[in-house]
Protein backbone atom coordinates (compact mmCIF):
# COMPACT_ATOMS: atom_id res chain seq x y z
CA UNK A 1 0.00 0.00 0.00
CA UNK A 2 1.31 3.09 -0.62
CA UNK A 3 1.97 5.27 2.25
CA UNK A 4 1.75 9.01 3.00
CA UNK A 5 3.37 10.90 5.82
CA UNK A 6 5.06 7.72 7.39
CA UNK A 7 8.65 8.93 8.41
CA UNK A 8 11.35 7.23 10.06
CA UNK A 9 13.36 9.78 12.54
CA UNK A 10 15.20 7.85 14.77
CA UNK A 11 16.99 4.31 14.25
CA UNK A 12 18.97 2.01 16.55
CA UNK A 13 20.05 -1.27 16.96
CA UNK A 14 22.51 -3.76 19.37
CA UNK A 15 24.62 -6.23 17.99
CA UNK A 16 26.80 -8.56 20.50
CA UNK A 17 30.04 -10.04 19.82
CA UNK A 18 30.43 -12.08 16.51
CA UNK A 19 31.31 -15.82 16.82
CA UNK A 20 33.55 -16.93 14.26
CA UNK A 21 32.81 -19.96 12.08
CA UNK A 22 36.69 -20.66 13.24
CA UNK A 23 35.68 -20.58 16.85
CA UNK A 24 32.88 -22.59 16.52
CA UNK A 25 34.09 -25.21 14.87
CA UNK A 26 37.36 -25.22 17.23
CA UNK A 27 34.53 -25.27 19.73
CA UNK A 28 33.19 -28.48 18.16
CA UNK A 29 29.43 -26.30 17.89
CA UNK A 30 29.55 -27.22 14.28
CA UNK A 31 32.05 -28.54 11.11
CA UNK A 32 33.13 -26.94 8.06
CA UNK A 33 29.74 -28.15 6.23
CA UNK A 34 27.78 -25.36 8.47
CA UNK A 35 29.83 -22.57 6.35
CA UNK A 36 29.68 -24.46 3.08
CA UNK A 37 26.22 -24.67 3.86
CA UNK A 38 25.46 -20.74 5.48
CA UNK A 39 27.81 -18.77 3.78
CA UNK A 40 28.75 -17.15 6.92
CA UNK A 41 31.81 -15.73 8.53
CA UNK A 42 29.96 -15.66 12.50
CA UNK A 43 26.96 -14.83 14.35
CA UNK A 44 26.37 -12.67 16.78
CA UNK A 45 26.08 -14.11 20.17
CA UNK A 46 24.00 -12.23 22.87
CA UNK A 47 25.18 -14.97 25.84
CA UNK A 48 22.80 -13.46 29.08
CA UNK A 49 21.78 -10.49 27.72
CA UNK A 50 18.27 -10.93 26.99
CA UNK A 51 16.20 -10.01 23.85
CA UNK A 52 13.72 -7.33 25.41
CA UNK A 53 17.31 -5.88 27.21
CA UNK A 54 18.68 -5.62 23.67
CA UNK A 55 15.77 -4.48 22.51
CA UNK A 56 15.78 -1.84 24.80
CA UNK A 57 19.02 -0.83 24.30
CA UNK A 58 18.30 -0.72 20.41
CA UNK A 59 15.29 1.16 21.31
CA UNK A 60 16.61 4.10 23.22
CA UNK A 61 19.23 4.78 21.01
CA UNK A 62 16.76 5.11 18.10
CA UNK A 63 14.62 7.54 20.43
CA UNK A 64 18.14 9.68 20.96
CA UNK A 65 18.45 9.85 17.22
CA UNK A 66 15.45 11.09 16.84
CA UNK A 67 15.30 13.79 18.68
CA UNK A 68 11.68 13.34 19.96
CA UNK A 69 11.26 13.28 23.76
CA UNK A 70 9.54 10.01 25.46
CA UNK A 71 6.24 11.99 26.00
CA UNK A 72 6.07 12.28 22.17
CA UNK A 73 5.78 8.52 21.79
CA UNK A 74 2.21 7.16 21.62
CA UNK A 75 3.00 3.28 21.17
CA UNK A 76 5.41 0.50 20.92
CA UNK A 77 5.30 -2.21 18.45
CA UNK A 78 7.76 -5.36 19.66
CA UNK A 79 8.73 -8.22 17.37
CA UNK A 80 10.27 -11.41 18.36
CA UNK A 81 10.22 -14.99 17.13
CA UNK A 82 11.87 -17.08 20.02
CA UNK A 83 11.02 -16.89 24.13
CA UNK A 84 11.95 -13.85 25.43
CA UNK A 85 11.72 -14.47 29.70
CA UNK A 86 9.48 -15.39 32.14
CA UNK A 87 6.16 -17.62 30.70
CA UNK A 88 2.89 -15.41 30.82
CA UNK A 89 5.07 -12.03 30.68
CA UNK A 90 4.32 -9.20 28.24
CA UNK A 91 7.67 -8.53 26.95
CA UNK A 92 6.65 -5.48 25.19
CA UNK A 93 6.30 -3.54 28.58
CA UNK A 94 9.80 -4.02 29.66
CA UNK A 95 11.18 -2.47 26.42
CA UNK A 96 8.48 0.18 26.68
CA UNK A 97 9.77 1.06 30.86
CA UNK A 98 13.42 0.91 29.83
CA UNK A 99 13.31 2.77 26.27
CA UNK A 100 10.69 4.94 26.45
CA UNK A 101 8.86 5.05 30.21
CA UNK A 102 5.72 6.52 29.06
CA UNK A 103 2.32 4.53 29.68
CA UNK A 104 1.46 4.42 26.14
CA UNK A 105 0.02 1.31 24.82
CA UNK A 106 2.63 -1.67 23.65
CA UNK A 107 1.77 -4.43 21.22
CA UNK A 108 3.72 -7.48 20.81
CA UNK A 109 4.13 -8.57 16.93
CA UNK A 110 4.29 -12.24 16.22
CA UNK A 111 5.10 -12.16 12.16
CA UNK A 112 8.13 -14.37 12.35
CA UNK A 113 10.74 -12.80 10.60
CA UNK A 114 8.68 -10.53 8.82
CA UNK A 115 7.71 -8.71 12.22
CA UNK A 116 8.92 -5.13 11.89
CA UNK A 117 7.39 -4.60 8.23
CA UNK A 118 3.76 -6.10 10.26
CA UNK A 119 4.78 -3.28 12.88
CA UNK A 120 5.74 -0.63 10.60
CA UNK A 121 2.23 -1.38 9.40
CA UNK A 122 0.28 -1.45 12.23
CA UNK A 123 2.22 1.79 13.78
CA UNK A 124 1.08 3.50 10.45
CA UNK A 125 -2.76 2.61 10.90
CA UNK A 126 -2.64 3.60 14.55
CA UNK A 127 -0.91 6.48 14.21
CA UNK A 128 -3.53 7.85 11.39
CA UNK A 129 -6.53 6.81 13.64
CA UNK A 130 -6.03 9.73 15.56
CA UNK A 131 -5.08 13.21 14.59
CA UNK A 132 -3.22 13.60 18.09
CA UNK A 133 -0.37 10.60 17.51
CA UNK A 134 2.59 11.32 16.22
CA UNK A 135 5.08 8.61 16.93
CA UNK A 136 5.56 5.22 17.59
CA UNK A 137 8.60 2.94 18.64
CA UNK A 138 8.96 -0.20 16.68
CA UNK A 139 11.76 -3.01 17.89
CA UNK A 140 12.75 -6.14 17.39
CA UNK A 141 15.18 -8.48 19.32
CA UNK A 142 15.88 -12.02 19.83
CA UNK A 143 18.65 -14.64 21.87
CA UNK A 144 18.75 -17.96 20.95
CA UNK A 145 21.10 -18.77 22.86
CA UNK A 146 19.09 -21.18 24.77
CA UNK A 147 18.93 -25.36 25.37
CA UNK A 148 16.25 -25.59 22.96
CA UNK A 149 18.54 -24.06 19.75
CA UNK A 150 21.51 -25.23 17.98
CA UNK A 151 22.00 -22.12 16.65
CA UNK A 152 24.09 -23.94 13.43
CA UNK A 153 21.72 -26.84 12.77
CA UNK A 154 18.28 -25.71 13.85
CA UNK A 155 17.50 -24.45 10.21
CA UNK A 156 18.11 -25.14 6.63
CA UNK A 157 20.30 -23.00 4.77
CA UNK A 158 21.23 -20.03 7.72
CA UNK A 159 23.00 -20.23 11.09
CA UNK A 160 21.08 -18.08 13.49
CA UNK A 161 22.12 -14.62 15.59
CA UNK A 162 21.50 -12.70 18.00
CA UNK A 163 20.36 -8.44 18.08
CA UNK A 164 17.67 -6.32 18.29
CA UNK A 165 17.04 -3.46 16.04
CA UNK A 166 13.98 0.05 16.59
CA UNK A 167 12.70 2.41 14.33
CA UNK A 168 10.92 5.82 15.54
CA UNK A 169 8.08 6.17 13.09
CA UNK A 170 6.49 9.63 12.80
CA UNK A 171 4.06 11.47 10.47
CA UNK A 172 5.93 14.51 11.30
CA UNK A 173 9.30 14.30 9.45
CA UNK A 174 12.90 12.44 9.45
CA UNK A 175 15.28 11.55 7.76
CA UNK A 176 13.78 9.05 5.53
CA UNK A 177 9.85 8.28 4.25
CA UNK A 178 8.19 5.14 4.02
CA UNK A 179 6.85 5.27 0.41
CA UNK A 180 5.31 1.50 0.62
CA UNK A 181 4.41 -1.28 2.24
CA UNK A 182 3.57 -4.29 1.45
CA UNK A 183 2.17 -7.65 3.25
CA UNK A 184 1.11 -10.84 1.66
CA UNK A 185 1.26 -14.45 2.29
CA UNK A 186 1.25 -18.20 0.22
CA UNK A 187 -1.24 -20.20 2.39
CA UNK A 188 -0.88 -23.20 0.60
CA UNK A 189 2.70 -23.27 2.27
CA UNK A 190 1.42 -22.55 5.77
CA UNK A 191 2.68 -26.35 6.72
CA UNK A 192 5.95 -26.13 5.86
CA UNK A 193 7.56 -25.10 8.90
CA UNK A 194 5.83 -27.27 11.20
CA UNK A 195 6.05 -30.48 8.60
CA UNK A 196 5.77 -34.03 11.14
CA UNK A 197 5.20 -32.54 14.84
CA UNK A 198 1.98 -32.00 16.50
CA UNK A 199 0.72 -29.29 17.45
CA UNK A 200 -0.16 -30.04 20.92
CA UNK A 201 1.59 -30.28 23.46
CA UNK A 202 3.94 -27.50 22.12
CA UNK A 203 7.43 -29.00 21.61
CA UNK A 204 9.12 -26.43 23.86
CA UNK A 205 6.52 -27.41 26.69
CA UNK A 206 8.03 -31.23 26.32
CA UNK A 207 11.51 -30.10 25.79
CA UNK A 208 11.79 -31.15 22.04
CA UNK A 209 14.36 -28.54 20.20
CA UNK A 210 13.50 -26.67 17.53
CA UNK A 211 14.21 -27.89 14.49
CA UNK A 212 12.94 -26.52 10.89
CA UNK A 213 15.73 -28.71 9.38
CA UNK A 214 14.38 -31.88 9.74
CA UNK A 215 10.66 -30.10 9.19
CA UNK A 216 12.16 -29.06 5.69
CA UNK A 217 12.88 -32.53 4.78
CA UNK A 218 10.31 -34.10 5.74
CA UNK A 219 7.87 -31.68 3.63
CA UNK A 220 10.07 -31.89 0.79
CA UNK A 221 10.70 -35.95 0.93
CA UNK A 222 6.83 -36.16 0.91
CA UNK A 223 6.72 -35.03 -2.70
CA UNK A 224 9.09 -38.27 -3.42
CA UNK A 225 9.19 -37.08 -7.54
CA UNK A 226 7.26 -34.11 -7.89
CA UNK A 227 8.45 -30.58 -7.19
CA UNK A 228 7.51 -29.09 -4.14
CA UNK A 229 5.55 -25.98 -4.61
CA UNK A 230 7.43 -23.90 -1.90
CA UNK A 231 10.20 -23.98 -4.86
CA UNK A 232 8.09 -21.83 -7.38
CA UNK A 233 5.47 -20.45 -5.16
CA UNK A 234 8.28 -18.50 -2.83
CA UNK A 235 9.82 -16.74 -5.21
CA UNK A 236 6.79 -15.97 -6.93
CA UNK A 237 5.13 -14.74 -4.23
CA UNK A 238 8.50 -11.89 -3.25
CA UNK A 239 8.65 -11.24 -6.57
CA UNK A 240 5.39 -9.68 -6.33
CA UNK A 241 5.44 -8.13 -3.36
CA UNK A 242 8.39 -6.58 -4.69
CA UNK A 243 6.92 -5.15 -7.75
CA UNK A 244 4.00 -3.99 -6.08
CA UNK A 245 5.82 -2.46 -3.86
CA UNK A 246 7.83 -0.35 -6.61
CA UNK A 247 5.19 0.20 -8.61
CA UNK A 248 3.16 1.71 -5.53
CA UNK A 249 5.90 4.11 -4.56
CA UNK A 250 6.52 5.10 -8.00
CA UNK A 251 10.47 3.51 -8.85
CA UNK A 252 11.47 0.96 -11.08
CA UNK A 253 13.98 -1.59 -10.00
CA UNK A 254 16.62 0.52 -11.70
CA UNK A 255 15.79 3.45 -9.60
CA UNK A 256 16.53 1.18 -6.50
CA UNK A 257 19.76 2.33 -4.92
CA UNK A 258 20.46 -0.18 -2.58
CA UNK A 259 18.52 -3.80 -1.16
CA UNK A 260 18.49 -4.82 2.63
CA UNK A 261 16.95 -8.42 2.97
CA UNK A 262 17.29 -11.71 5.06
CA UNK A 263 20.81 -13.51 6.06
CA UNK A 264 19.88 -16.61 4.37
CA UNK A 265 21.03 -18.45 1.29
CA UNK A 266 23.29 -15.59 -1.13
CA UNK A 267 22.50 -18.18 -4.22
CA UNK A 268 19.43 -18.51 -3.46
CA UNK A 269 18.29 -14.67 -3.35
CA UNK A 270 20.85 -14.00 -6.06
CA UNK A 271 18.76 -17.01 -8.52
CA UNK A 272 15.28 -16.37 -7.27
CA UNK A 273 14.89 -12.77 -6.37
CA UNK A 274 17.53 -10.37 -7.85
CA UNK A 275 18.22 -11.91 -11.07
CA UNK A 276 14.34 -12.18 -11.95
CA UNK A 277 13.83 -8.36 -10.81
CA UNK A 278 17.17 -6.99 -12.77
CA UNK A 279 18.73 -6.20 -9.33
CA UNK A 280 22.33 -6.54 -9.49
CA UNK A 281 23.69 -8.73 -6.15
CA UNK A 282 26.39 -6.27 -5.30
CA UNK A 283 23.61 -3.36 -4.13
CA UNK A 284 22.66 -6.38 -1.64
CA UNK A 285 23.67 -6.28 1.84
CA UNK A 286 25.11 -10.00 1.98
CA UNK A 287 28.64 -8.77 2.73
CA UNK A 288 27.16 -7.23 6.42
CA UNK A 289 24.79 -10.20 6.79
CA UNK A 290 27.67 -12.87 6.48
CA UNK A 291 29.22 -11.98 9.82
CA UNK A 292 25.66 -11.22 11.65
CA UNK A 293 24.37 -14.88 10.97
CA UNK A 294 20.02 -15.00 10.64
CA UNK A 295 18.74 -13.09 12.73
CA UNK A 296 15.07 -13.33 12.36
CA UNK A 297 13.14 -10.06 12.16
CA UNK A 298 16.25 -8.21 12.69
CA UNK A 299 17.85 -9.18 9.36
CA UNK A 300 16.59 -6.87 7.48
CA UNK A 301 16.30 -3.66 8.84
CA UNK A 302 19.96 -4.21 10.87
CA UNK A 303 21.18 -3.75 7.22
CA UNK A 304 19.12 -0.94 7.19
CA UNK A 305 20.42 0.66 10.28
CA UNK A 306 24.36 -0.16 9.01
CA UNK A 307 24.08 1.66 5.36
CA UNK A 308 22.37 4.54 7.40
CA UNK A 309 25.29 5.08 9.86
CA UNK A 310 27.77 4.24 7.95
CA UNK A 311 27.18 6.45 4.73
CA UNK A 312 26.43 3.95 2.80
CA UNK A 313 23.06 5.92 1.82
CA UNK A 314 22.38 9.76 0.42
CA UNK A 315 19.68 11.55 0.42
CA UNK A 316 17.68 10.71 -2.65
CA UNK A 317 18.26 6.91 -2.36
CA UNK A 318 15.69 4.56 -2.73
CA UNK A 319 16.33 1.57 -0.51
CA UNK A 320 14.38 -1.65 -1.31
CA UNK A 321 13.72 -4.15 1.75
CA UNK A 322 12.29 -7.52 2.02
CA UNK A 323 11.63 -10.75 3.35
CA UNK A 324 9.86 -13.57 4.49
CA UNK A 325 8.86 -16.12 6.96
CA UNK A 326 7.45 -19.03 8.34
CA UNK A 327 3.36 -19.20 7.54
CA UNK A 328 3.98 -18.17 5.13
CA UNK A 329 4.61 -14.39 5.29
CA UNK A 330 5.88 -11.99 2.40
CA UNK A 331 6.78 -8.56 2.86
CA UNK A 332 8.32 -5.80 0.97
CA UNK A 333 8.70 -1.89 1.69
CA UNK A 334 10.47 1.10 -0.58
CA UNK A 335 12.17 3.60 1.62
CA UNK A 336 14.12 6.79 0.55
CA UNK A 337 16.19 8.55 2.55
CA UNK A 338 15.46 12.65 2.40
CA UNK A 339 18.15 13.66 4.76
CA UNK A 340 22.05 12.36 5.95
CA UNK A 341 21.73 12.46 10.13
CA UNK A 342 25.48 11.98 10.33
CA UNK A 343 25.06 9.86 13.78
CA UNK A 344 28.20 8.95 15.60
CA UNK A 345 28.35 5.14 15.55
CA UNK A 346 28.74 3.45 19.05
CA UNK A 347 31.98 1.45 19.98
CA UNK A 348 29.24 -1.20 21.63
CA UNK A 349 26.75 -3.33 20.25
CA UNK A 350 28.40 -3.05 16.43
Amino acid sequence: MRRTDLHIAGAGMYLPPTRTIEEAIAAGDCDESAHAETGVSGVRVAGSTSAPEMAALAGAEALRRSGRAPDEIDALFYANTWHQGPDGWSPQYYVLREAVARDVPAFEVRQGCNGVFAAMDLADCYLKASPERDAALVAAADNFGTPLVDRWRSAPGSALGDGATALVLSRQGGFAEVLSITLGSVTDLEEVDRFGEPLFPPACTVGTTMDHRTRSRRYLESFETRMPPIVTLTPAATIKAVEQTLAEAGVTAADVARVCHVNVSEAYLRRFVFAPLGLAPEIGTFAFGRGNGHMAANDVFSSFVHLVETGQVRAGDNVLLFGTAPGQSIAAALVRITAEPGWDVPAAGR
